[in-house]
């Protein structure tokens, strides 16, 4: 009766958790069919276990296995026992430090009742979410384990920080598992725990213990005999940090550390007017916490089962000596010290060695296309030849590497600008923008300008200068390239200046030199970069003689492409042809050799104040433009019309709209961008004088109505905001 009383009332309590999880709590947790007493009457009566028993009464948790709770128990006898004391060197579980015995015996007790066939294929949404694809592999489970808390200094602020470590997950390795990701359960099992130790071909291994018997019934759950003590884990970042062969691994994991506080944990297990913290790694995996899933995504943290079971950090920690060498390969001509080099490029090195999804075995390595870092790069290394160290861990896996895994885009154009600090506002315009990724494409070459921040600090965005904040240096992301408001007071440049001004320093395409002519797009569309007089020009400095353009090519084997420090930031010319073309008549204007057409437009009233070229309706567009003498000639012949009213129609033959022609990039020849285009002429209702564009391949031709040749001449074109000016040595017909 009493054992019946119990049941029902831990299943009312199960019935009110959320939701979520309740559907799998329900089809998981049952009570078992057939009762033979409580787990702790069940071990008694088998005699054998009396070592297991004794630490459960002497850590406080009997009151689990009594009935209290539903619970699934992994006991093992006391053969293991003693000899798990023995290699401890501990005489008896009386000298054990209560800590250490509840860490210890809480780890063979988790949560809810399990039987076999549940445990070595948990599916956290039961039978009807059941997941085929992904048999076996929810592997952890929460235990009754857990460190007490402890106190850290915060180094960004200084304060000392309360952190709770919560109950460690315990992995359970069914054959299941490995007939899912198709590899050998015996070798890549005993490749972390050891040869002659797997048993689990018709079952599962509980970590590092086999079973002996499988689910055992009870009242409040299962038991299971084991013939080893479970050795209890710990995270990753402990087990690392207690190898000083990947000290240096964890102080540049370390210099991202952060305490996030946690609320529901603090309402729960605080004293009052305490407050506890988990500790995390900023914009790093949490290679510290001891769960997968800590909330924040909708759920409590204990009730995304799914993410709690599945997911593990597996680290790729290089070793101090690895890490060294990519120091001095890397960094050492700028840096005193691997400590000192920037944040940014540390936590993209930090990346490239952690991959979130299920645990890591060996066989998977180059193999599973999954396994890749964030930058979608596979994670590939020899599991034989290149790994020192490896361990099992309870939130994840960690594998000690004698080799750094370089991330590409420190070894593609974007390489310089990673590795030197002179270049670091670009560097964070890179990542700010998440353009470092393309640039580091394996399949497309790319020319990079990349300014120097003094050369930026002198760029003007908008209608101010650059700056440069470095923000506190202990926290990422703390920095911020900035501009000043109408206000007068510095803001955050934003993301999508930022990428436009990026964008324009990069050249789809390899220079090599600057000789010949050169037309090369950039990733802003319209955009394009001039190689002309062995000199490069923007379209700013094109139009600009007076601003000086140099590069010189930053040394290094880019794989792909090359890479040029720049004496200016390359940008757009941020005029409009609208604007420009009004001052025509200014020999310091761009469009001075089309002083007498602007004449004209200014004559027909196309130039008004507030009505500059109004039959364009702010469209951008190609304007064909005969220079200053061929339009005197014109004028001289009467080939241009003398009427007003016919001269405003007529004028507008030489304009093309972008928009209205479905033009995705402007005619350069070798480009293939030719056809029969409308211009802004009317000739009816819906209908438009018609230009065809012929591209020669070495140079481009207009074929006029009624079949006359133009040639645009080989001087390129002066490109604005609003749109291109082509010139021409030749008038269309009347």
């Amino acid at each position: 009766m009493r054992s019946t009383l119990i049941f029902i009332l831990n299943l009312l309590v199960l019935i009110t958790l959320d939701s979520c999880g309740k559907k799998e709590l329900i089809s998981n947790y049952e009570r078992p069919d057939w009762l033979r007493g409580n787990v702790f009457e069940i071990l008694h009566e088998k005699g054998n276990y009396t070592i297991f028993l004794e630490g459960i009464e002497k850590s406080g948790l009997k009151e689990v296995l009594d009935g209290k709770t539903i619970t699934t128990v992994f006991a093992p006898n006391d053969v293991a026992f003693s000899t798990y004391l023995k290699e401890k060197n501990i005489a008896s579980i009386a000298q054990m430090p209560i800590q250490d015995l509840k860490r210890l015996i809480g780890y063979h007790l988790i949560y809810y009742a399990y039987g076999k066939d549940r445990l070595q294929n948990y599916q956290p949404e039961g039978s009807e979410g059941y997941e085929p694809n992904f048999a076996g592999l929810y592997y952890k489970h929460r235990s009754r384990s857990s460190d007490s808390i402890t106190v850290e200094v915060d180094l960004t602020d200084g304060r000392t920080k309360k952190v709770f470590h919560k109950d460690r997950f315990l992995p359970v390795f069914s054959q299941q598992h490995f007939t899912t990701k198709g590899i050998d359960a015996t070798a890549n099992y005993e490749y972390f725990y050891g040869t002659g130790i797997w048993r689990g071909n018709q079952g599962f291994n509980i970590s590092n213990a086999g079973v002996d018997e499988y689910a055992i019934p009870a009242d409040n759950g299962y038991v299971y005999l084991l013939d080893r003590v479970i050795e209890p884990l710990n995270t990753v970042y402990q087990e690392l940090a207690k190898k000083n062969t990947y000290s240096d691994f964890i102080a540049i994991y370390d210099k991202f550390k952060s305490f996030w506080y946690d609320e529901p944990t603090s309402l729960n297990y605080a004293a009052a007017g305490d407050s506890l913290f988990i500790v995390n790694h900023g914009p790093l995996p949490p290679i510290a916490s001891e769960w997968s899933y800590n909330g924040g995504g909708g759920f409590p943290d204990y009730a995304n089962l799914g993410q709690l079971a599945y997911r593990a950090n597996n680290v790729f920690a290089p070793s101090n000596t690895a890490i060294q060498n990519f120091y001095q390969e890397y960094f050492s001509p700028y840096y005193n010290s691997i400590k000192d080099v920037d944040l940014l490029p540390l936590a993209l090195v930090m990346y490239n060695h952690v991959y979130l999804g299920n645990v890591v075995f060996p066989s998977e390595i180059g193999k599973n296309p999954d396994i890749k870092t964030s930058f979608g790069t596979p994670i590939v290394f020899n599991p034989t030849v290149d790994v020192q160290d490896k361990a099992m861990a309870s939130n994840g896996v960690y594998y000690g590497l004698n080799k750094v895994l370089v991330p590409d885009m420190f070894n593609s154009v974007t390489g310089p600008a990673f590795r030197n600090p002179k270049y670091k506002m670009f560097m964070y315009m890179l990542a700010n923008t998440g353009l470092y990724q393309l640039l580091s494409s394996q399949n497309i070459d790319f020319t990079l300008f990349i300014p120097s921040d003094e050369t930026l600090k002198g760029t003007i965005v908008g209608e101010s200068y650059l700056f440069w904040s470095e923000g506190n240096p202990l926290v990422y992301g703390d920095e911020n390239v900035l501009v000043e408001n109408e206000n007068g007071i510095l803001v955050p440049l934003s993301v999508r200046q930022q990428e436009i001004l990026i964008s324009e320093s990069m050249v789809y395409g390899k220079i090599d030199n600057l000789s010949g002519t050169k037309v090369l797009r950039t990733r802003n569309p319209y955009s394009y970069v001039y190689v002309t007089g062995g000199k490069l020009h923007s379209s700013a400095t094109y139009n600009t003689p007076d601003l000086n353009l140099t590069i010189s090519r930053i040394n290094g084997d880019w794989y792909n492409g090359n890479s040029y420090e720049t004496s200016l930031a390359l940008q757009a010319d941020a005029r409009m042809i609208k604007s420009t073309i009004t001052g025509a008549q200014t020999i310091s204007n761009p469009l001075n050799q089309y002083a007498e057409f602007s004449k004209l437009l200014a004559r027909v009233g196309h130039l008004e104040v507030g009505r500059t070229l109004p039959f364009l309706f702010g469209n951008r567009f190609i304007l064909f433009a005969p220079d200053n003498q061929t339009v005197l000639n014109g004028i001289a012949s009467g080939d241009i019309p003398s009427n007003n009213t016919e001269l405003a129609e007529y004028l507008k033959s030489y304009f093309v709209s972008v928009p209205d022609n479905s033009l995705s990039d402007y005619p350069f020849p070798g480009f293939g961008i030719q056809g029969v285009w409308n211009t802004t002429k009317l000739t009816g209702y819906n209908l438009f004088r018609k230009l065809e564009l012929l591209d020669r391949t070495t140079h481009l031709e207009l074929k006029d109505i009624d079949g006359t040749l133009i040639p645009i001449s080989n001087e390129l074109p002066k490109l604005f905001s609003d749109g291109a000016v082509y010139k021409i040595s030749r008038l269309l017909k009347k």
